[in-house]
């Protein structure tokens, strides 16, 4: 009997503290982020110094505006990020900047696809001409594009801002010769970034460093320069040049001008600070493209202020230019998918999303208060 009264004695003491332990609150929720949650950073206190260097001088304006880049960045991380800037090539001249941020030599660059001939087969095809009708437009082009594709020839930098202008056939500016028609182009020497379209006009390239352009155009060394007209005032080659030809047709190339950043200095950034950097280089890339148009506009602006003879094309010569031009699209879009080891439907499609793009950006302009840039050269010569 007393075996069975300590049985039972022991089984209502079980279920009392079972009785408990289910009666006990349950536990507080951790306050650790979920994985989806934007990660706190590590070392919230320290500051990140950086080093950014340009090749263009202090006071042009694209260096006034990735000036204002590198300010913006600080700014928004509250000076987390601290940036020293070098300009004029001081700490890395134009042809070395892409394989000096590479090797860390600065963290982060300025500089421009056409000093590394070859080296980006695919982004070629967003340098293809279009009907882009401003550098806003075109700018916000390129971003989508390397947003969309993440070229395997950028990885071994991290790309932040694109731009360019819409104006890389736009003018043709000649020191003695006047050039009006298809046949004023054969046997003219041209400094160009696009030597297959100035071959397609007739013309012959001369690779003339940007510094001796303004001497070789005086003395006759060198017959014209085809491209933005920005040239005509921030490097004064309007002074030389007694002839500007404006091609308004809606063919024109751009060249990519970047600002890139050394991959481990990128990846040793907090989320957070990589966040706000990839915000101020989206809204900085049609800033700078912006820029482009207004220093073309200024370009023209001050020809015509010298007195310089200022002519606009007309449609039927236009055409002309238009139809000696259009093949070299296909010719760049062929080595694009050799080089690439693409189908041509392939590239055909990557062309056809860019150009979708600018489409795109064109149709935004009047919301966003730009204002084509062939219409603000017409404001200029009326």
């Amino acid at each position: 009997m007393k075996l069975v009264f300590n049985v039972v004695l022991t089984l209502i003491i079980v279920s009392g503290l079972l009785l408990m332990g289910c009666s006990e609150p349950a536990p507080e929720p951790t306050t650790s982020p979920s994985p989806s949650a934007s990660p706190t950073p590590a070392e919230p206190d320290k500051v990140y110094e950086l080093t950014y260097a340009m090749f263009q001088p202090e006071k042009a304006a694209l260096s006034v505006m990735n000036t204002e880049f590198a300010r913006e960045i600080e700014k928004r991380t509250n000076n987390r990020v601290k940036i020293t800037i070098h300009p004029g090539g001081s700490l890395l001249g134009a042809p070395a900047m892409y394989s000096g941020v590479i090797d860390g030599i600065a963290d982060m660059g300025n500089a421009v696809s056409s000093y590394d001939p070859g080296a980006f087969p695919f982004t070629s095809i967003a340098e293809l001409p279009t009907n882009a009708e401003s550098g806003w437009a075109v700018s916000n082009a390129l971003y989508d594009f390397m947003q969309e594709y993440q070229p395997e020839e950028w990885k071994d930098v991290h790309i932040l801002t694109t731009c360019s202008t819409a104006a890389d056939f736009l003018a043709i500016y000649m020191g003695k010769k006047e050039v009006k028609t298809m046949e004023d182009w054969k046997g003219l020497s041209v400094r160009t970034n696009h030597a297959d379209i100035v071959a397609a006009m007739g013309g012959t390239v001369k690779d003339v460093p940007m510094s001796d352009v303004y001497d070789s155009l005086s003395k006759g060394v060198l017959d014209a320069v085809m491209g933005s007209p920005e040239p005509l005032k921030s490097w004064k080659f309007g002074e030389v040049c007694d002839y500007v030809t404006v091609n308004a047709a809606p063919v024109q190339p751009s060249i990519l001008w970047y600002n890139a950043m050394n991959k481990d200095t990128w990846e040793k950034l907090p989320a957070d600070i990589q966040q706000i950097i990839s915000d101020v280089s989206r809204e900085y890339s049609a800033k700078l493209g912006l820029t482009w148009d207004d220093q073309a506009v200024a370009g023209i602006e001050h020809s015509v202020s010298l007195g310089k003879s200022v002519y606009m094309l007309p449609k039927e010569e236009e055409d002309r230019w238009t139809a000696a031009i259009l093949p070299i699209v296909d010719e760049r879009l062929a080595t694009v998918a050799k080089e690439g080891n693409l189908s041509a439907e392939e590239v055909e499609e990557i062309w056809t999303y860019f150009k979708g793009r600018v489409d795109y950006w064109n149709g935004q302009q009047a919301a966003n208060d730009v204002t084509p840039v062939i219409e603000r050269i017409d404001e200029v010569m009326k």
